[in-house]
């Protein structure tokens, strides 16, 4: 047997990775007690064990892989074990959809909180995408107990994908008023800004990124131009059975006009306007926040985790 305490220390991640090749070549049971996430995201998900603090001693937690289809088992080495390793140590994780929400949660806590989330071990996800996106890194947290928080959109179809993929992993759960779960209104984290009254907030970081005009073009150029093709509460197709689409006709002098148009805007640089929307909201007065991040936030410290 070999028993290996901490052997990053001291070393870059590339020798980390290096070693645990060393350590894992060698004859008998080989064990490794290490705080690097690259070490972690090295190891084969059953050989992983994470240990805890418990009332009554220490709380030795594992990934049940015989609850898990291989299927998953792949998504959960690739998407959560190799590429996010740190995930082991975290005391709790926080899952949304997008890259919008990944980039401007983290400061928004900064700046509700008064503390950087990292250094209070906690994690925000975006999962790129919903539904099963969700699932490995449900499973990951349900098996290691590691508290999860979940902050997503709140379109139809979107919250019925996330209560079937949640429920399998939790069991049956009323995400409506769940105590980790915070769900926008009707729409996605842009959409929901505007309804919410942040309109300037996202005017501001439009033209920060293009301009005072940009907004004014962007209508010029595309009014009365075709959307994308939606689908329609018409009957099937006679003929093929396929749902019926329409391309309706931009009109940006409607009532909501300018907000579609800014929707368009942020759809076409997500990364670069995130950032310049979460340096406009954290301007704001912490108790100003959007309403359901500041919901999302108190979950979290209602969860005893800070």
């Amino acid at each position: 047997m070999i028993a290996a305490e901490e052997p990053e220390a001291h070393l870059h991640p590339n020798a980390q990775r290096k070693l645990y090749k060393q350590l894992i070549a060698s004859n008998g049971q080989i064990i490794i007690s290490t705080h690097s996430p690259y070490l972690a995201a090295l190891a084969n998900q059953s050989e992983l064990r994470a240990l805890s603090i418990a009332s009554l001693g220490v709380c030795v937690n594992q990934l049940n892989v015989d609850l898990v289809g291989l299927e998953d088992q792949r998504k959960l080495q690739r998407e959560v074990i190799h590429s996010r390793g740190e995930l082991l140590f975290s005391k709790a994780i926080v899952l949304s959809e997008g890259e919008t929400e990944e980039q401007s949660l983290p400061q928004l806590f900064t700046k509700y909180f008064g503390d950087n989330a990292f250094s209070m071990g906690i994690n925000f996800i975006g999962v790129s995408g919903s539904g099963a996106k969700y699932r490995p890194f449900l499973r990951f947290a349900y098996d290691f107990n590691i508290p999860v928080f979940v902050f997503s959109d709140g379109e139809v179809k979107t919250t019925q994908e996330l209560k079937k993929n949640y429920d399998k992993i939790f069991g049956e759960t009323d995400i409506g008023n769940s105590p980790n779960i915070t769900i926008l209104d009707g729409t996605d984290f842009e959409g929901y800004l505007l309804d919410s009254g942040f309109e300037e907030s996202i005017k501001n970081a439009i033209v920060k990124i293009d301009g005072t005009d940009k907004i004014d073009k962007w209508i010029e150029k595309k009014q009365g131009t075709q959307e994308k093709p939606q689908k329609t509460s018409q009957p099937p197709c006679e003929t093929c059975k396929q749902p019926i689409f329409e391309s309706p006709l931009r009109d940006y002098y409607s009532p909501d006009g300018q907000k579609k148009a800014m929707l368009e805007i942020l759809d076409t640089k997500k990364p670069m306007y995130a950032q310049a929307v979460t340096e406009q909201l954290c301007k704001l007065d912490s108790d100003k926040l959007p309403p359901k991040i500041i919901e999302l936030f108190k979950k979290i410290k209602a969860g005893r985790i800070l």
